[in-house]
């Protein structure tokens, strides 16, 4: 089994085993890659129809091979045919050819008709050949006695009378009565997955896309079949429109979109607020919603540095609130001394003079006091921290409180227990901001409403912004996962649109010319290396897309062109001219580059992606495709296989250091090479610098 393991994988990757293949083998497939070659460019080179092999070399193969059938009608044609048929609208007949016998006849007139009789030699006709035969070599087929003539489905046979006796049957009137074998041709059936890729493509396009048709194809054809590129767009084309199923299209723009309404407040007046929020240019779902679908964005995936000093600074500003109560007993939230009105509120909060049971001195908070909480109670060994309310629990049952309010003029009256919560933690944006806010403001601000909380530290804002898998720790960002998940994301219907474009038309190509393994390869971990090398650059620039993919499938092209290029300077024969076609297909391929290029400079694409995704690609491509190498030089497989397998290994174990190692926390730079500032605002979102400070009471008037 590990012997044919290894046998496996060195055929893969075209590293020498203990069977060669024989000389006249190893041309023919060389050949059948260099015809692939020619389906693949983009621009047709001017050299040899490698399919139409030399009869008279040593390289064609003697085995029979099948005669490449028309396709078949299109799905769509032929479901409206049988319609008609069935509803005995179609009009339609086959008329026969002058000369040409009826296919039946009725069981009447068969009386008409000479019935033959079978002797004895016809008594071991088979209907199916047991073997294939092979064919002779083309000059002896030439050479043929003209007593003799060849048929494909029954080999030699003579012409015309079978035998000398006058009871023999002569071959003409056996088959008029249908007598004679069937070819073998027309008895073999197709596989099944052809048959399927054909009708699936059909009913697409209403008509059977072209095919590899290369001679020698039919024995591994499937292997050369675009599935993996109609699989994975069908994949990215689902989850893109269960996406805007469920969040819908985000405000339309390509630079901050501003939405203004008059909100109720903590303070129980309507005020006007505006939010700010960045517009989808791409027509999709909104910044918030694709990074809750798995987008490229660093602090769901680990602990960011930034962003953690942040929330410390704004936990250090909670632990300043106390209970704002109003006098009138309208109701209590949460909030700093300097938000709370002296003329109608009270302002409750504990410290060091503070006469509090059980010496507590740090508090109040509305709703939540560690002496009237019955579960988690707070007793020996399990008190509350009597320092910090910030560490405090969330009470689950609270005991009897009065909620009579009595106003908080009298001490011990416990009035931040009987008033009426009027804000409750409230987490909004992509960075962790936390507010303590009514329901109305939080739904304008698309935040997470939390009614079972009383404080900020008591809620994961990360947790819910992120979505996907709950984090294994609460504290712990670790989606790492997104690196492959933005590659099925899309930032809306305009993105698809791109990625369809390339991926049936440039990437199906490609696919035809290796293989669907050898594709899912490359695209699937030029994909993710993209994106992780995204995540350390652009760490808090939401990005979706497989462009890094979509790049490192037109690295595959680059080797394969550079490759034949230098294969065919090296050699002893002269091929200025296919050389220069190469160069203009290079050319061609290098222009969808540029354009793809473009596009990363604006909002959910990434050019470091691109960039990244292009150099892994052009990593695993040296190593997965097998026709790369300059034996005219010296360069083997081997050579190319343990060279560039090291270093595709160390650029993703490097990435992934860097990563989670020596996080990038401060640039100037790095944003232009992946947005041009339109505007003032057009890039701020790829800021690598963060310095947002504290939004406990920034919101909250």
């Amino acid at each position: 089994m590990f012997n044919n393991a290894k046998r496996s994988l060195f055929e893969f990757l075209g590293l020498p085993t203990e069977a060669e293949l024989p000389v006249e083998d190893k041309e023919e497939l060389k050949q059948r890659w260099q015809a692939r070659r020619k389906k693949t460019l983009l621009i047709s080179p001017g050299m040899r129809q490698v399919d139409e092999l030399d009869y008279s070399s040593a390289t064609w193969s003697t085995t029979r091979r099948k005669p490449h059938k028309k396709p078949k009608k299109p799905v769509a044609r032929l479901l409206l045919d049988f319609s008609a048929s069935a509803m005995g609208l179609s009009k339609e007949r086959r008329t026969l050819t002058e000369g040409e016998p009826p296919r039946s006849f009725a069981p009447a007139a068969l009386d008409k008709f000479f019935k033959p009789v079978f002797d004895e030699r016809w008594r071991d006709e088979k209907f199916f050949d047991d073997k294939e035969e092979p064919l002779p070599s083309r000059p002896e087929v030439m050479a043929e006695s003209n007593d003799e003539e060849v048929d494909s489905g029954m080999g030699k046979r003579e012409k015309g009378v079978m035998g000398a006796d006058s009871g023999d049957i002569e071959l003409t009137e056996v088959t008029t009565f249908g007598m004679s074998r069937m070819s073998q041709d027309v008895v073999d059936a197709a596989p099944v997955l052809k048959v399927l890729e054909e009708d699936f493509c059909s009913l697409i396009s209403c008509r059977c896309s072209e095919k590899n048709s290369v001679i020698g194809d039919d024995e591994d054809d499937y292997m050369n079949r675009p599935y993996f590129t109609y699989f994975i767009t069908f994949v990215q084309t689902v989850i893109l429109i269960c996406a805007l199923a469920i969040y819908g299209i985000g405000p339309f723009g390509v630079d901050e979109v501003v939405v203004q309404d008059v909100v109720l407040k903590p303070n129980l007046a309507l005020e006007a607020e505006a939010r700010r929020e960045f517009g989808n240019m791409w027509l999709g779902p909104s910044q918030k919603d694709l990074i809750h679908l798995g987008a490229k964005y660093s602090p769901c995936m680990r602990k960011d540095p930034n962003l953690e000093a942040a929330l410390a600074e704004q936990r250090k500003e909670e632990r300043n609130t106390g209970c704002c109560v109003r006098d009138d007993g309208s109701g209590c939230v949460q909030t700093t001394i300097h938000k709370c009105s002296k003329l109608i509120s009270t302002f409750v909060k504990w410290n060091d003079t503070s006469k509090i049971d059980n010496g507590y001195k740090s508090g109040a908070v509305c709703g939540l006091d560690p002496n009237h909480c019955k579960s988690p109670s707070s007793t020996p060994p399990f008190e509350w921290d009597k320092k910090d309310f910030t560490n405090w629990p969330v009470c689950k049952e609270t005991k009897n409180v009065s909620r009579s309010f009595k106003g908080c003029s009298q001490p011990g009256s416990d009035c931040h227990m009987t008033c009426d919560l009027l804000g409750r933690p409230c987490c909004f944006g992509i960075q962790g901001e936390c507010m303590i806010t009514t329901r109305e403001h939080c739904e304008f601000r698309q935040g997470y409403f939390h009614d079972d909380k009383f404080l900020c530290s008591q809620v994961n804002c990360f947790e819910e912004i992120c979505g996907m898998i709950p984090f294994v720790y609460d504290d712990r960002p670790d989606q790492f996962g997104r690196i492959l998940s933005a590659n099925l994301l899309h930032a809306g219907l305009f993105h698809l649109l791109v990625t369809w474009i390339f991926q049936l038309w440039i990437m199906r190509r490609i696919e035809q010319m290796i293989g669907w393994i050898r594709m899912m390869i490359i695209y699937v971990s030029s994909g993710c290396a993209g994106t992780l090398a995204s995540a350390i650059l652009t760490p808090y620039q939401v990005e979706v897309g497989p462009s890094g993919a979509q790049f490192g499938i037109l690295a595959c092209m680059y080797v394969d062109i550079v490759n034949q290029i230098l294969v065919n300077k090296f050699s002893n024969e002269d091929k200025s001219s296919e050389n220069r076609s190469l160069c203009f297909n290079l050319v061609a391929f290098s222009a969808i580059l540029l354009v793809l290029f473009f596009l990363g400079v604006f909002p959910w694409m990434d050019n470091w992606s691109h960039i990244f995704g292009f150099i892994f690609g052009l990593f695993i491509s040296l190593v997965v495709m097998k026709e790369t190498d300059v034996k005219e030089k010296g360069i083997t497989r081997v050579h190319v296989v343990i060279t560039f397998g090291i270093l595709s290994l160390a650029l993703f174990l490097f990435l992934i250091i860097m990563f989670y190692a020596a996080p990038l926390t401060e640039s100037t730079w790095l944003q232009y090479i992946n947005c041009i500032p339109f505007s003032d605002t057009f890039c701020k979102n790829m800021d690598v610098t963060i310095n947002r400070g504290s939004t406990y009471s920034k919101y909250v008037k």
